[in-house]
């Protein structure tokens, strides 16, 4: 097995308890191992040429082959995780709602008095630590990026509501299709909206797991 003693222990009893292929627990638990990686490391496969941890993946199976309970056994850690960071987040967010309200009261105290010093310093709101989406556009994507410049992963239960490219785009002209495979390289994501303005990500990291039948793929 060419999969780390403590993965392959994992995969092979995971499997055995859910009766199914053990590659429907090794393909999400590799995608989401390398998720974890992300931007942190990148293998050099010659002078100039690097290649980032992003893994796509597809259990493909008929109705009744238990790809979902799969997919969620094998993340589930992943799943876990992000539900602490919420709370986590939630906790630090009524924390700012306590300080923005004496920021407020201190700004208005400053400006009533004229004072010649320096204003109260706002403070900071804190940013959730995201490790999965299952279903964002293009720009709430980008967004995600750029508060978790390490990468994120994408777990869709069906991936062919995922394969409909361009749901979004203009005439569907093959916006969102690109945007995505530069994702999948972790290249710079550029995008620019009057509304929203310049959306930057030097190094967009997306890996990409989910379950689609025969025919669906087909």
């Amino acid at each position: 097995c060419a999969l780390p003693p403590i993965v392959a222990i994992f995969v092979r009893k995971a499997s055995a308890a859910l009766g199914c292929d053990p590659c429907f627990i090794a393909l999400p638990l590799l995608v989401g191992l390398a998720s974890a990686i992300g931007n942190s490391r990148r293998i050099q496969l010659k002078l100039g040429w690097t290649e980032p941890a992003i893994f796509w993946g597809a259990i493909i199976g008929e109705s009744g082959s238990i790809k979902s309970p799969a997919l969620e056994l094998a993340l589930r850690s992943v799943r876990r995780r992000q539900a602490e960071a919420m709370r986590l987040h939630k906790d630090a967010m009524q924390e700012f709602n306590a300080a923005q309200a004496a920021y407020e009261r201190a700004l208005a105290v400053w400006k009533r008095t004229n004072s010649c010093g320096d204003p109260p310093s706002a403070p900071d709101q804190p940013t959730c630590s995201r490790c999965w989406t299952d279903d964002a556009t293009i720009e709430a994507l980008g967004k995600l990026l750029q508060e978790n410049p390490r990468g994120i992963l994408t777990i869709r239960d069906e991936l062919s509501g995922w394969l409909h490219f361009d749901r979004y785009s203009p005439k569907g002209k093959g916006g969102e299709a690109a945007k995505w495979l530069e994702m999948f390289g972790g290249r710079a994501l550029v995008g620019d909206r009057i509304t929203s303005g310049t959306l930057y990500v030097p190094r967009a990291a997306v890996s990409l797991i989910g379950g689609i039948q025969p025919g669906i793929l087909a």
